[in-house]
Formats: C-alpha cells, sequence, structure tokens
C-alpha cells in the first residue's frame, strides 16, 4: 500500500492535491463530490527522495451502498500507511464531517498530517484557526491548485518516509479494458486477492485509471484498471467524458491490453471498436472472456466464436475466466508473461530479409496502373511491438488488402505469435 495516505470529505481537493504531489493529472478533478471512488496510487519525488501516495474516495459518516463502500476501502488501508493526510476544506470551515473523520483517525494520531485547503491567503488561514480544536498536533495551511504551502508539508512528510531515491512505479503495463460492467474491477480484485478497487453492478462504478503494483513468478506488473467505454453517442461531456479519456489514454500507455468481454452477452459492436483501439495502437493484448460460469456452451464452441467475431486480433491469447469463480487467473498471468516476450523480439536483419523473400515469392505485390511495386529490404527499427521498416520503390500504392495480408504472413514467418508488429514503409530516398 502507498506511504501515505490522503483522506477527507467529498470535494474538500483531495485529488488536486493528489495531482499536485505527482505533478500530473492522474485523479479526476470535478466540482461533483464523490468523482474519485478507488484508491488511486502515484510516486511523489521531493529533494532527491519520494515515496507513493494514494488519493482516496471522500468518507462520509452516512451514506449509500457506494459510499459505505469508500468507507470501508478507507478504514482498510490506514493501518498500512506511513503518513495520513486529513485533508479539510479551509473555506468551508470545521463540519460534522470533519470532526467524524477525526474520530475515525484518532487512533493514527501520531501518523496525521491535518492539512487545512483552499487557504489562499492570510487572512483565509486566520480564519481557519479552528480546525486546531481537531486535536492534531501537525497543522498545515495550504492551496493544493496555487501550490501555497506545499513544499513545508513535503519537508514535514520527509522525516516520516524511508530514505529512498526517487523511483517511479515500474514493471509490464497490463491495462484491463472494455464496455462498462464486464468484470474489470472484479478481475483485477481476484488477481489481487483482494477487494482493491470498488466493485458494483452500478456502470460507470471505476472512474479514475487505478494503477496497482502486482508480481507474478518473478516479472514486476502494474494493473491498471480502467473506466468502461461506451459507445460515443452515449458519452455525455463531463465526468463520463474525462473517465473514456483516461481509459483511451490508459491504453496508449500500456503495453498489453487486455480486452474483457462479458461473455455472457456475446461480443458486442462496442467491443469490437474497443478492440480496434488497440490494434491501431499496435498494443499487445489478450481477449478475456469473463462471466464464462454463466454460459453453457462448451470451451471450443466459445473459443471459436470470439475468434470469428474478433479476427483482426488473431494475434493475441484467448482466455475464458470467472472473476466470481477465480476461474482461469494464472492462465491469463501466464499468457501476459507469452505477449511480453514476443512484444519484445529482435532479429537480425538477415533473419528478416530470408522471411521476407518467402512472404514475397508467396504472393506478390499487386501492381497499380501498370506499374509494379518492388520490395527491396527491411530491417528491424524497434522493440515493443516489433516494428520493422521495409524499402520500397512506391510505399503509397500498396493497397490495404495487401498489407494486411503481408504483415500477418511477415508475422508467421518471423515466429512473432502473440504479439502485433509494425510496419513502416519506406522509398528507396527516405520517403
Amino acid at each position: 500500500m502507498a506511504d501515505v495516505l490522503i483522506v477527507g470529505r467529498p470535494n474538500v481537493g483531495k485529488s488536486t492535491l493528489f495531482n499536485r504531489l505527482v505533478k500530473r493529472r492522474t485523479s479526476i478533478v470535478h466540482d461533483m463530490p464523490g468523482v474519485t471512488r478507488d484508491v488511486v496510487e502515484g510516486v511523489c519525488s521531493w529533494q532527491g527522495r519520494s515515496f507513493t501516495v494514494a488519493d482516496t474516495g471522500g468518507v462520509l459518516e452516512k451514506g449509500d451502498q457506494m459510499s459505505e463502500r469508500v468507507k470501508r476501502q478507507v478504514q482498510r488501508a490506514l493501518g498500512s500507511a506511513k503518513a495520513i493526510i486529513l485533508l479539510v476544506d479551509g473555506r468551508e470551515g470545521l463540519t460534522a464531517g470533519d470532526q467524524f473523520l477525526a474520530k475515525l483517525l484518532y487512533a493514527y494520531k501520531d501518523r496525521v498530517f491535518l492539512v487545512v485547503n483552499k487557504v489562499e491567503s492570510q487572512k483565509l488561514e486566520e480564519r481557519a484557526y479552528e480546525f486546531y480544536s481537531l486535536g492534531f498536533e501537525r497543522v498545515f495551511f495550504i492551496s493544493a491548485q496555487h501550490g501555497r504551502g506545499i513544499g513545508e508539508l513535503l519537508d514535514s512528510l520527509m522525516e516520516y518516509m524511508p530514505n529512498t531515491e526517487e523511483r517511479s512505479l515500474e514493471g509490464i503495463r497490463i491495462a484491463f479494458v472494455g464496455r462498462p460492467n464486464v468484470g474489470k474491477s472484479s478481475l483485477v480484485n481476484a488477481l489481487l486477492k483482494e477487494e482493491r478497487v470498488i466493485v458494483s453492478p452500478i456502470p460507470g462504478t471505476t472512474r479514475d485509471a487505478i494503477e496497482v503494483p502486482f508480481s507474478f513468478e518473478n516479472m514486476d506488473f502494474i494493473l491498471v484498471d480502467t473506466a468502461g467505454i461506451r459507445r460515443r453517442g452515449r458519452v455525455d461531456y463531463g465526468l463520463e467524458f474525462f473517465s473514456v479519456g483516461r481509459s483511451i489514454k490508459a491504453i496508449e500507455l500500456s503495453h498489453i491490453s487486455c480486452l474483457v468481454l462479458d461473455i455472457s452477452e456475446g461480443v458486442t459492436d462496442q467491443d469490437k471498436r474497443i478492440g480496434g483501439l488497440v490494434e491501431r495502437r499496435h498494443k499487445g493484448c489478450i481477449l478475456v472472456g469473463n462471466k464464462v460460469d454463466l454460459v453453457k456452451a462448451g470451451r471450443k464452441e466459445l473459443e471459436a466464436y470470439i475468434r470469428r467475431e474478433l479476427h483482426f486480433l488473431d494475434y493475441a491469447p484467448l482466455v475464458l475466466t470467472s472473476a466470481l469463480k477465480g476461474q482461469g487467473l494464472e492462465e491469463l498471468l501466464k499468457a501476459c508473461k507469452l505477449v511480453w516476450q514476443d512484444y519484445n523480439l529482435q532479429h537480425k536483419t538477415s533473419f528478416i530479409n530470408r522471411a521476407l523473400e518467402k512472404v514475397i515469392k508467396e504472393r506478390q505485390p499487386p501492381s497499380y496502373r501498370n506499374k509494379e511495386i518492388k520490395v527491396y529490404y527491411a530491417f528491424q527499427k524497434d522493440t515493443g511491438p516489433p516494428t520493422f521498416v521495409v524499402f520500397t520503390n512506391e510505399p503509397k500504392l500498396w493497397r490495404k488488402d495487401y498489407l494486411r495480408f503481408f504483415q500477418r504472413r511477415l508475422r508467421e514467418r518471423l515466429g512473432i505469435k502473440y504479439s502485433p508488429i509494425k510496419l513502416i514503409l519506406e522509398g528507396r530516398e527516405g520517403k
């Protein structure tokens, strides 16, 4: 769990402070209370050292079922934190909700930093002295939005942090993407064997992209749970708009995307659209047929159906899972390892060109207006994904259907079974 935990009522500025500390817009900031629901982690670096910090959902004394889940999640995290920031709203003043949280945290008072936010001036600071009545020794007045008082707060926090050099979350980034309510959060929790992200039958429960470090068979992963991606026409501008944007960004930043399908509902057009997002970005992919316990069809029948519907992701391993029953989880992680190995394959130029000759011999590029298309040679430019530069006389005249054939056959000839490849066509003059 994180070194520093930020807790407070809804809408006191927890996500704004978190983003200020990690120096990037990780948590969604919105005027509507209750935007953050899960624990969102990041790394804060200060004066050559670093520590992990976690943003949490707003805690209410009494609330609906979702609020109670947020409260339980925060309570579980308190015991392992080295420091706890109790964030309050200096403009609004002391509230009953602040007093409830103070009582909740008093058992940890030797680690609590009472931070009064939205204090942009000396006058506001004088008005905020009433917060001393909560009984905590370490009190700080800040403006998370403008950066006022952040340095002083960080200096004090560093006294409670281990003496570690600057670091960042490291590992193979696995993004769980898909439509709302297909079981992404449930799969992440099942892999972690704890309720790290909140699960609810209400679509849209996950709003931020949640990053969680994880290890399996001596390999480090970062599991990224994302908000469900709905059809563009059904996404209202505002909170959901930004949540979906974060999910697409998570695909772009991932090494591997697990496309989670609710197999009890079948493969939908939106599943195919999301698969297209992954494919166009040349990301490693795993097809995850979740909720298999709700389907009566046999394994072979299900696999053939998914392959047929998502044929353009033919390189992606297919795993059938049940997050509820714990089925297929180890198989999913082993598939991640297979994809990662192929995603980083490096080949010698001589081997690439022998494979190239075999593909051309199998099927020549079709001519265009009696103009013959020639292929000269190729080399591997990069990995992650394997990226190949192919020199040809007419890069712009390659037909899309032949390009797909060429890409598929070259991947097969090079023995890249579980990863996409990226082709760059160049003229002899580097055009």
